[in-house]
C-alpha cells in the first residue's frame, strides 16, 4: 500500500551498521507479551497484531502483505516489523487511543495536538469509533448549529462579557487545514466564520503559535480556502449592513405601540428614536471594541437587540440610554426580525465560503 512500508528493504533499514542503529524500544507502548513490531521514526512499539486488525483494515492488510511478501523478516524481539511513516508522538497518542479510548481528551488549545494527531491518523488507519469519538468533542466547539454556536460563544466569554476565543479553543486556520485533511467538512463552516472574524492582514499571514518564530510552524491557508474566507467575510458585512438597512433604519412603530396615540411628540416617537440609537452604535461598532468581538455580524445583530435590555447607560460605553428603550410590542417585533435574520445568516455561511455540506441546518 502506498502509504506504508511492507519492510522490503527492512533489513539494511533495521541492521545496525556504520551509518544506522536500531530504532529504541518505546518508553510508553512496549509489551512482553506483544506479536508485532511498529517502527515510527527512531521509537518502536511492540504491541498485538489482533488489536491492530481488529480496530483497522488498513493495518491488517499491511501485516497480511508483510506476512506474505517476507521471506527473510527482519525481526525485533522476535517478531515482525511494520515501518510506518509517522512521527513517534503521534503514533504513541494513536496507539493509546486504541488501548485505552479517548475519553480523558479535552478539546481546548492546549490539547489540540493530540487531538489533530488522533483523527488524522483515526482517519488514515479507518479507525472509525476514535474518529467519531473525536468528532463529536470536536463539534461542540465547532458546531452545526447556532444554539450550539451561542453555547461555544459563552464559553469563550469572561465574567466582565470580554470575549477570548483563543484563550480557549484553538485558531480556526489549525482546524481548517486539519478538517480538510481529514475529510471533516462538517466542521469547516464554523471555523471559517471565525477566522472572518479576524481582520483580513491576519487571516492572509497565517497562524504562528504563541513563542514560534520558526516559519516551518507557521500555519497558512491554501490560495483557495483564503479566498474563500476573503469572499466569505464579505457576504456577512454586506448581511450586517442589509439588516442594518432593512430592520433599523426608519424603522416604524409596531402597530401595538404603546406610544403610538401619545399627544406629546416626544414620547410618541420613543420607539422609532430607539432603533435610530441603535443603528448609530451598530455602524460606529462600538460594542464590538467593547467586548471584543469587532467584524462579528452574528454578535452584532443580537447586540442590537440586547441593547433594548440592558440596565446599564451609554456614558461613552456604546449602549443605549435607559431614556431610549422601545416598548414591549416593540421590542418582541424587532426581537423576532433579529432571530429570523441570524438564522437565515447562519443556514447561508456554508455557501458565503464555498463549503459543501450536506444536512446544514
Amino acid at each position: 500500500m502506498d502509504d506504508f512500508s511492507t519492510n522490503r528493504h527492512a533489513e539494511s533499514a533495521l541492521r545496525p551498521d556504520a551509518s544506522s542503529s536500531l530504532p529504541t524500544r518505546h518508553p510508553d507502548l512496549w509489551f512482553s507479551d506483544g506479536n508485532i513490531v511498529l517502527v515510527a521514526g527512531d521509537f518502536y512499539f511492540n504491541v498485538h497484531r489482533g488489536l491492530l486488525c481488529r480496530h483497522s483494515t488498513v493495518l491488517e492488510e499491511a501485516i497480511n502483505a508483510l506476512d506474505a511478501e517476507d521471506r527473510h523478516p527482519c525481526l525485533i524481539e522476535g517478531n515482525s516489523v511494520l515501518e510506518l511513516d509517522e512521527q513517534p508522538k503521534d503514533l504513541c497518542r494513536f496507539l493509546m487511543a486504541l488501548y485505552d479510548g479517548v475519553s480523558g481528551i479535552k478539546h481546548d488549545h492546549l490539547d489540540f495536538e493530540n487531538v489533530s494527531a488522533l483523527l488524522r491518523l483515526s482517519t488514515k488507519y479507518a479507525v472509525e469509533h476514535i474518529r467519531n469519538d473525536i468528532l463529536r468533542g470536536m463539534s461542540a466547539i465547532w458546531p452545526k448549529t447556532l444554539s450550539a454556536w451561542e453555547f461555544r460563544e459563552a464559553d469563550a466569554t469572561d465574567v466582565t462579557g470580554i470575549y477570548k476565543p483563543r484563550a480557549v479553543y484553538p485558531h480556526p486556520i489549525l482546524v481548517i487545514n486539519l478538517a480538510k485533511e481529514t475529510g471533516a467538512t462538517e466542521l469547516l463552516p464554523s471555523a471559517f466564520y471565525d477566522l472572518s472574524r479576524c481582520a483580513a492582514s491576519e487571516i492572509a499571514t497565517g497562524y504562528l503559535p504563541p513563542g514560534g518564530s520558526d516559519r516551518s510552524e507557521l500555519q497558512i491557508l491554501s490560495d483557495e480556502d483564503l479566498m474563500n474566507a476573503l469572499r466569505g467575510r464579505e457576504h456577512a458585512s454586506r448581511f450586517l449592513s442589509t439588516f442594518v438597512v432593512n430592520e433599523l433604519e426608519g424603522r416604524d412603530a409596531s402597530a401595538g405601540c404603546v406610544h403610538r396615540n401619545d399627544p406629546d411628540p416626544f414620547r410618541k416617537r420613543i420607539c422609532q428614536a430607539t432603533f435610530e440609537a441603535t443603528t448609530f452604535e451598530i455602524l460606529r461598532d462600538v460594542n464590538g471594541v467593547v467586548f471584543h468581538r469587532s467584524s462579528d455580524p452574528l454578535f452584532a445583530i443580537m447586540d442590537a437587540d440586547l441593547m433594548q435590555t440592558r440596565s446599564d447607560s451609554t456614558n461613552g460605553s456604546g449602549r443605549l440610554s435607559l431614556l431610549h428603550r422601545a416598548c414591549e410590542p416593540c421590542r418582541l417585533e424587532f426581537t423576532a426580525a433579529v432571530d429570523a435574520a441570524r438564522e437565515d445568516m447562519w443556514h447561508k455561511i456554508p455557501a458565503w465560503f464555498g463549503i459543501e455540506i450536506a444536512n446544514w441546518p
